[in-house]
This record gives C-alpha cells, structure tokens and sequence, in this order.
C-alpha cells in the first residue's frame, strides 16, 4: 500500500504538479503553521503569511536584493512574492523604482499590500495571479524580473511557458533562486528533475531551448546564503540576461 501510494504520488506530481502545487499554495494559509520555523505567532490565525513577513532578515534576500540592485532597476517584478518580504527590502532599496509582486495566495496578497500601506510604501503593489496569469504583463514591462524558490513547484508541464513569459516581461535581466540540476545531461531540455514533491532543473538547458543567445550565470549558495539542507546543496542564484 505503501508503494502504491508513493507511485500514484510521484506519478500525479509529475503529470498534474503545478495545479495541484498553485492549489496548495492558494489555501496554504488555511493549514497554519509557517514555513520559517518562527514560533513569536505560534497557533495565530495568520502564523503563516506573518512568518514571511518577518522573514526580511533571512540572509538569502540579502543576496537577491543585492544582485538586482546590480542592474540600477526602475521596475521590478517579483512571480510567487507571498507578502512581500524581498519586496520591502527592494522598496527601502529602491524608493522611486515601480515595484510589483504576484502570489496566488490571497490572504498573502492582502496582508502585504496592507503592510506597504502602512510602512508609507506606495510604489509597491501585490496582485493576486497565478502562472497562467503572466500574460497580462506587457514585453519588457520590468527591468528586472525575479523569482525565490517559486519555479520549484512549476512542473514539466509549464515551465516552458513561464519562461518565455519571464523573458518576454524582463527589459533587463531574470534572476532566480531555485533549485538547479548541475549536470545538464541529466536534464537535457531543462524541463525538470522530479525531487522530492518539486523541481529541479538545468536552467542553461531550460532557456537555451527557447533563444540560443541568452547568457545564463549559476551561482551555487552556501549555507551561510540559505542555511538549509537542500537549498546550500542544490539552491542556486540564477542570472539571465539575453
């Protein structure tokens, strides 16, 4: 029963992963607990999307923040921000930059634009959209376009789409911090390696596949980046630029 179950596990992520992972994003809130092992909320209604918002100080943002900064952006756009918590580092960064983040939590969407409010914030904004929703942002609407351990949960299935839409969005550059399959053999199209309920991925293969002149730059983070098991094993910082 036990192999069965696990087949039937593997089998569904890799044929359904993305929908069945936006749809577990979508109602995350309502499991509670947090995912930064935060416990000042512990047991509150709204532990969860609190936990990221006092995740600013996790030293992987660090990193984030301070390679966009290396493209002098005056827009940004995040896919996946939750509430926001790279956003506020960006816009503190950033005061006169148009800023703008998607999730497809609503409860994230809403407690982050309300948290920008409040901290007098008014050039960045959250909407609430999904993968299949980034059509709606026109070509080379934002200088820099960036994810955080998003496109671990885009299977097989649409990461293809979502990159040719971070391409066509980006006037700048791409950047990603996402788990990345090292050897490019053994993922030949960058379409994923299934690990663990999510993706990993050779990123050069992935978007050499749709534009032969893109330049793609890996940096692999280390514990002191992201001191977690899998993220300083197979996390790392991607750039794209074409």
């Amino acid at each position: 029963m036990i192999r069965i179950k696990a087949f039937l596990k593997k089998f569904l992520g890799r044929r359904f992963g993305t929908a069945i992972n936006e749809w577990r994003w979508k109602i995350r809130h309502r499991k509670g607990g947090n995912d930064w092992n935060n416990a000042l909320y512990k047991g509150e209604k709204d532990e969860w999307v609190k936990s990221y918002r006092d995740s600013t100080s996790h030293p992987h943002r660090k990193l984030v923040v301070d390679t966009i900064a290396r493209y002098n952006p005056s827009s940004i756009l995040e896919i996946g921000s939750n509430c926001g918590p790279n956003l506020f580092l960006l816009a503190k960064r950033f005061p006169h930059a148009a800023i703008q983040g998607t999730d497809v939590n609503e409860e994230a969407v809403k407690v982050g634009n309300a948290w920008f409010e409040k901290e007098g914030m008014m050039n960045v904004a959250l909407l609430r959209k999904t993968f299949g929703q980034l059509n709606s942002f026109a070509d080379e609407s934002f200088d820099v376009v960036f994810t955080d351990a998003v496109l671990i949960y885009a299977g097989p299935d649409r990461i293809k789409d979502i990159a040719r839409h971070l391409l066509r969005i980006a006037k700048k550059a791409i950047i990603l911090v996402e788990w990345q399959c090292a050897k490019r053999e053994h993922d030949p199209m960058g379409l994923g390696v299934y690990y663990g309920g999510r993706w990993k991925r050779n990123y050069a293969n992935l978007f050499a596949s749709l534009s032969p002149n893109i330049l793609v730059r890996t940096k692999k983070l280390s514990h002191s980046d992201w001191p977690d098991a899998n993220w300083s094993s197979i996390g790392y910082l991607i750039e794209v630029k074409s």
